[in-house]
């Protein structure tokens, strides 16, 4: 009995010491980032003043497949909004308090279980697209504050979320501004050069020749929002390695990479890999990345033809120099196909 009574003791002084550790934390949090879309400011505004375009870029969806959204009436501008509801918790609705036309958009976010935050968004222009941040923020009571804390934090929570947000917002509006209906590409024999001499990250996956882009779809965005969220820099242009290709059985094992200055420890999940430097024969795609395949083909055949031989011991891979984040109009996309030579 005593035993129990000393434990017990000894467990109330545990949850005060972090309960007053837990009051000295600031009752207020805010949580943003800012991305650089490469779109006009009208186009990302006009995207998200409009709730009916949500269910296309926002992560919570994926993130809670119990989730049911309830559009209201009105979804654009000021009083419109959603409710919903889940499996994981009590549900809750979104409103927008006030929009200033390509400027700001605020927001007030209501979970029935815990109450509201203000979601905030600010838009500008620049000469390269627009500059939008998409932030939250609120005050806790000392219940959550402790919550916050186990879970590692407002930005922990928050953050992830946030940064998978804006890259689909950016994917979705990019996808979607309104481009010439021409597609002019070229392919370009640049011949043998050095190249490589830089460690990546990078995430490997095995997929039919079919399922190919849709792989590569999911696993570059995988590698660059872990970079971002482990505070690793990217070192220049990401690219993909092609570790197999198994034209019987149409098989490809491809990595996604990013490049980085140093080498780093990473999650099991993820490589870190030296790409080695050697002489490599260049070919450059301008267009879009649809016509990769012919491009390809006569990067082997412009290898063939200057009488080369393929270094096996080194892997082909395809740098994106220019995609759609840096520009809406595929025709000026820029991809550099690089196949390891004697």
């Amino acid at each position: 009995m005593k035993f129990v009574f000393k434990l017990l003791l000894v467990l109330a002084l545990i949850l005060a010491i972090f309960f007053a550790y837990i009051s000295t934390k600031s009752n207020h949090f805010d949580v943003q980032q800012t991305k650089l879309i490469k779109a006009p400011i009208s186009s990302v505004f006009k995207t998200v003043n409009d709730y009916k375009t949500w269910k296309d870029w926002t992560p919570w969806m994926k993130q809670d497949t119990t989730l049911v959204v309830t559009l209201n009436e009105k979804t654009v501008g000021v009083d419109s909004g959603y409710t919903w509801k889940s499996d994981k918790d009590a549900g809750g609705n979104m409103k927008t308090i006030s929009v200033e036309d390509n400027k700001q958009i605020l927001q007030k976010m209501t979970f029935y279980n815990s109450g509201a935050s203000d979601v905030y968004w600010k838009f500008k222009g620049v000469k390269e697209g627009t500059q939008v941040t998409w932030g939250i923020k609120g005050d806790l009571d000392l219940i959550q504050k402790a919550a916050f804390t186990v879970v590692g934090g407002a930005e922990l929570l928050f953050m992830k979320t946030i940064s998978e947000g804006l890259t689909n917002l950016d994917s979705y509006v990019t996808s979607n501004i309104k481009l010439p209906k021409t597609d002019n590409y070229s392919i370009t024999k640049n011949g043998v050069v050095v190249y490589g001499g830089q460690y990546y990250v990078g995430l490997k996956a095995t997929c039919s020749f079919e399922e190919l882009p849709k792989t590569l779809d999911k696993i570059l965005p995988d590698v660059l929002i872990y970079c971002i969220q482990n505070g690793i820099k990217k070192n220049g242009a990401i690219f993909n390695i092609y570790h197999k290709y198994d034209e019987k059985n149409k098989r490809v094992e491809v990595s996604s990479c990013i490049p980085i200055k140093e080498k780093v420890k990473v999650d099991s999940k993820y490589d870190v890999e030296l790409l080695e430097k050697g002489k490599y024969f260049k070919t450059t795609l301008k267009g879009n990345y649809s016509h990769s395949d012919e491009a390809w083909e006569k990067a082997f055949e412009y290898v063939q033809n200057e009488g080369l031989t393929m270094q096996e011991n080194r892997k082909p891979f395809e740098v994106y120099v220019k995609g759609h984040t840096q520009a809406p109009n595929p025709e000026d996309w820029i991809t550099e196909i690089y196949i390891p030579v004697k």
